[in-house]
């Protein structure tokens, strides 16, 4: 039987992209009406998403066996040091995401306010910038035929 990640609050952050926010909207359900009319920037936290996902997935026995000590630094903005420091700074890195999360779904729940773009723009910056600092991974997109609409793949 998995150990649940403790303490509640952190568990609910790692659980970053299906999470339910505003009318039960998660993050992920967000994107789907986001991308009608801004797919880049879809694509783009996309991204940052999947690159935290794997780092978290990489680290949950971390997070199941030190959750609370984890959590008592990101909440108190405290940075030990070590590979605890990584994880913390892993954490902001979701906590920036998350924060972009509740507005889109605030969006997608109401979809008469403005769209979200530049806290969408300005995540992605930071959180690329964060990630790339505590070395997680970009992901590498294989050589193949153009994308739909001309566009090679990177």
């Amino acid at each position: 039987m998995p150990v649940e990640i403790q303490p509640p609050e952190l568990a609910s952050l790692i659980d970053l992209a299906e999470r339910p926010r505003a009318d039960d909207w998660s993050l992920r359900a967000a994107l789907v009406r986001y991308a009608q009319p801004e797919p880049q920037r879809v694509s783009n936290l996309l991204e940052q998403v999947r690159r935290i996902e794997t780092a978290l997935h990489a680290n949950h026995k971390a997070f199941e066996h030190d959750g609370p000590e984890l959590w008592s630094h990101v909440t108190a903005g405290t940075a030990p040091a070590g590979p605890a420091g990584l994880l913390v700074a892993l954490l902001h890195a979701v906590e920036a995401v998350d924060a972009v999360g509740d507005a889109l779904a605030t969006w997608a729940a109401d979809r008469s306010g403005p769209r979200p773009d530049a806290a969408v723009d300005a995540c992605v910056t930071d959180v690329a910038r964060m990630l790339d600092e505590i070395g997680v991974p970009r992901e590498e997109v294989p050589p193949g035929p153009p994308r739909r609409g001309g566009e090679r793949r990177r």
